[in-house]
């Protein structure tokens, strides 16, 4: 999976964070942290008081972040998604899009073939048997599934599909505004 993005030297890390999890990751509300050289910038900075080398996310991506750094994210610290970023360009001018974060560019869903069947694209995965690389179920194959309903989760096109409660991109703004 992977994505171009652009955003403003002046957003800042939680930002970024909120956009991935927003696109990527968000499930359950889990604890997420970017690694940037020696310090962890951690989403709830308040809870790692032990740790001094953490810091808050709410910095600007230009106080942190240069052309050519390289840097991960970690969200939820049980199935935990790394994302590996990296800094492509800086540039002046006016951004593309109208969001804070506008997408350049973005890899297509891969298809990934029923376990059971072998002939139809999975549309479910469950979240049991994905940790030994069975359970992803076309339409046909997923009624009969031995774990259940209540474990299949839906293939999304995302680093994180098939973890914990993750049902793919949160469409609209509000509601998951309304989640934190």
């Amino acid at each position: 999976y992977w994505m171009h993005i652009e955003i403003p030297a002046a957003a800042t890390l939680q930002d970024l964070d909120r956009f991935l999890r927003k696109i990527w990751l968000e499930c359950c509300g889990h604890l997420s942290m970017f690694r940037i050289g020696e310090y962890n910038y951690v989403s709830y900075v308040e809870d790692v008081y032990d740790y001094p080398e953490d810091r808050d996310m709410r910095v600007p991506l230009g106080d942190v972040l240069e052309p050519g750094a390289a840097f991960t994210h970690e969200y939820d610290f049980g199935t935990t998604t790394y994302l590996t970023l990296k800094v492509i360009e800086d540039r002046t001018g006016v951004p593309s899009g109208d969001d804070l974060v506008y997408i350049m560019a973005r890899n297509e869903q891969p298809e990934i073939l029923c376990s059971a069947c072998g002939n139809s694209p999975a549309t479910e995965v469950c979240a049991a048997c994905i940790w030994d690389g069975s359970g992803w179920l076309c339409d046909d194959c997923a009624p009969d599934h031995e774990c259940g309903e209540d474990m299949l989760l839906p293939v999304v096109n995302s680093p994180r599909v098939g973890m914990c409660a993750y049902m793919g991109e949160i469409e609209d703004y509000e509601d998951f505004d309304d989640f934190f």
